[in-house]
């Protein structure tokens, strides 16, 4: 064991050969920031511990060789960071408080810097950051706060809105292994091909926990306008991260769960997710093959037309879709203008009987206001044609191109002219 060489003011060395023993336990671990500190106890007293920073976390290690971690906690468990006079830190984590000093001012900045500027490059810069990515006013003398989303964190715009680095960020928190290959994905393909689309396909063959690091790493991103799911299902720990990002995103805009496994109860959770969420910006909605509530789809609707950009796009093809959904649906539709100035296609087929009896009626109703619809299936519904036909003529006939109206399950759909002929 190495003896302890002491500084005049009081902190110990930090000597090479505990240099060495910390990059042995970090491994390949970059390291960024090494100092010797004072970390103050719940008794009162304090004791010498080696702060380390690697990219997305502190640790504290014991001065002894071979050293070993004290504590270490990622810069996403901080919930507080305060200063105080004579170089001290309060860090508030999800478990517990840890009040560190350092030796000098510019450490202290240098230590605040580094986590600041990391949680940055997470989230992007984004309102909906915790708690401590909040600037509160001027900065005193006494107790600061410090905001990874300040002007001064500010960068030039990285690969792809930086997704790589949120994903180390997220699969070191969660503790799992960061997939290179997702990286390189990302990092080549998406971006040679200026694909704003995520396809949850190209990496079917990760387990589950790694594709929901990957989903979370969209939250804040704001390269990614798309996320694409189809004949795939998915389990619920990436459903939760969807509707992470979906309370979070402000880019998200097109979200397709197409015989995805989900749960019926998924249109409730997703509107309730976008009722935290007043920036989003999803208007195409693609939950197709699904066994869904139905109440819980009316909400999901209702919620989407309170977006700024309206509802363009809505699948719920083969979704359990009852005649008392379709009603909710309907009534819905009419309930703002909004949906006659945004929808544009609309897919409920292959919900058998659905629109069979009077229930249809709402519906009817939707399409015989004035509305920019260009696409309308409604095969495999029992829908009334003569009732229909007299909807359309009235509301979507100058825009609707494509009209679908075949009982079966057809390969082929009726086309129509711009004058709503057959």
């Amino acid at each position: 064991m190495a003896s302890k060489e002491t500084t005049a003011a009081g902190f110990v060395s930090v000597s090479r050969e505990i240099t060495e023993s910390i990059r042995k336990v970090l491994d390949k671990q970059a390291v960024k920031f090494v100092r010797a500190i004072k970390q103050d106890t719940r008794s009162g007293k304090s004791e010498d511990r080696i702060l380390v920073l690697a990219t997305w976390r502190l640790y504290l290690f014991a001065v002894k060789v071979p050293t070993k971690v004290e504590v270490t906690f990622n810069f996403l468990e901080i919930r507080a960071m305060n200063t105080y006079p004579e170089h001290q830190v309060v860090i508030d984590t999800d478990k517990t408080t840890y009040s560190l000093r350092l030796q000098t001012q510019d450490q202290l900045d240098h230590m605040v810097s580094h986590i600041n500027y990391a949680l940055s490059r997470v989230f992007n810069n984004s309102i909906y950051a915790p708690p401590i990515c909040r600037a509160e006013g001027d900065l005193t003398d006494g107790s600061h706060k410090f905001s990874p989303n300040s002007e001064s964190s500010l960068e030039p715009q990285k690969t792809c809105g930086g997704f790589s680095e949120t994903y180390a960020a997220l699969c070191d928190y969660n503790g799992i292994g960061c997939k290179e290959e997702v990286q390189w994905d990302v990092d080549t393909i998406y971006h040679s091909q200026d694909n704003r689309e995520f396809n949850l396909l190209d990496f079917s063959h990760l387990d589950s926990r790694d594709l929901a690091v990957i989903v979370a790493s969209m939250a804040y991103n704001t390269w990614f306008t798309k996320l694409y799911c189809k004949d795939m299902r998915i389990g619920s720990e990436v459903v939760d991260q969807v509707l992470h990002t979906v309370s979070k995103s402000n880019s998200l805009e097109e979200l397709t769960l197409e015989n995805a496994g989900l749960k019926s109860d998924f249109p409730q959770k997703m509107a309730s997710a976008l009722s935290e969420n007043p920036a989003s910006v999803i208007h195409s909605l693609n939950l197709a093959h699904n066994t869904l509530d139905n109440q819980g789809v009316s909400n999901l609707i209702q919620q989407v037309c309170r977006l700024n950009k309206g509802l363009r796009l809505l699948n719920l093809s083969k979704t359990s879709l009852s005649s008392k959904g379709v009603v909710s649906l309907s009534q819905a539709l009419c309930s703002s203008d909004d949906y006659s100035n945004s929808l544009l296609h609309l897919d409920l087929s292959k919900n058998p009987g659905v629109l069979s009896g009077e229930d249809a009626t709402n519906l009817y109703l939707f399409l015989a206001q004035p509305n920019c619809l260009v696409h309308l299936d409604l095969s495999g519904t029992d829908c009334t044609v003569d009732s229909l036909f007299g909807a359309l003529l009235r509301g979507c006939c100058a825009d609707l191109s494509y009209l679908n109206l075949i009982r079966g399950w057809p390969t082929h759909g009726w086309r129509v002219s711009a004058a709503g002929t057959l």
